[in-house]
């Protein structure tokens, strides 16, 4: 993931000269509190003639439209991109890049609730949203129960599915494979996630953090209260390794298993 060139297409589309990276923006797989330390800083210096959570709200449409395979390249898109990025300076977009790289680069140090951490320590939900992320030390132990059945679990099923209902910033899914993980289980192949939000951002900060840790996920915003879904969005993980026909094929094979048990 560290190869992707976040906002380039955007850029083009906007008639934005792309220019080269900084040497050495940020180094690989870096710990989340020093990732988490460069990124607030970097962010309180990008487009200080924008509101603050105007910024991160950008910066999470910007990700997640770049992590979007099956919609990155349709002309809705870059048009939407190309709006945000018209407002702002070059300098910024370059910026916006930086903290793009920080992301990757924590994610790829380990398993952690980075957005979530970044936006509680950027003060962003006392004001605009109202809203608050559990902090993952707490996400952690609460993965930690939840998990002790996975054996169990795997008997009946090729992978164990995890829905999550209010996914916030994805802390506890990311969590809970991060616990399969330490199993010794294989969460981009042996978990299957559907979160929803009725939040946009957070849920587009959901939809980020698994993109990047690898865990297949289908990602709504939405109300989980009535029922309803704006919009769906995939992992690449979930698209790459073919999740739609596993699934099918698995329900096949029990289909048939119940239709030979009913005959015996």
């Amino acid at each position: 993931m560290s190869q992707l060139s976040i906002f380039d297409a955007m850029s083009d589309a906007a008639g934005i000269q792309s220019r080269p990276a900084p040497a050495a923006v940020t180094p690989r797989m870096v710990t989340g509190d020093v990732a988490r330390r460069q990124f607030v800083s970097e962010f309180r210096h990008t487009a200080p003639y924008l509101r603050r959570w105007d910024v991160f709200s950008d910066f999470i449409t910007l990700a997640a439209s770049e992590l979007d395979i099956t919609r990155i390249r349709t002309p809705e898109n870059i048009e939407s991109s190309r709006k945000i990025c018209d407002r702002y300076q070059p300098a910024d977009l370059q910026k916006l890049k930086n903290l793009f790289c920080l992301l990757v680069a924590a994610l790829e140090g380990g398993f952690q609730d980075f957005l979530g951490s970044v936006f509680m320590e950027l003060e962003l939900g006392s004001g605009d949203m109202g809203q608050f992320f559990t902090p993952y030390s707490l996400s952690r132990l609460m993965a930690s129960v939840l998990t002790g059945d996975i054996e169990q679990q795997l008997k009946r099923c090729p992978w164990v599915t995890l829905d999550e209902p209010t996914s916030g910033a994805g802390g506890m899914v990311i969590a809970f494979a991060e616990a399969m993980l330490n199993a010794g289980y294989n969460p981009s192949t042996q978990l299957l996630v559907t979160t929803t939000d009725i939040d946009p951002v957070a849920a587009d900060m959901t939809f980020i953090q698994l993109s990047l840790l690898g865990i297949p996920a289908i990602v709504h915003t939405g109300n989980t209260l009535n029922l309803t879904v704006s919009r769906t969005r995939c992992t690449p993980v979930y698209l790459i390794e073919n999740w739609p026909d596993r699934i099918r094929s698995h329900e096949r094979i029990q289909a048939m298993r119940q239709f030979l048990a009913g005959i015996a």
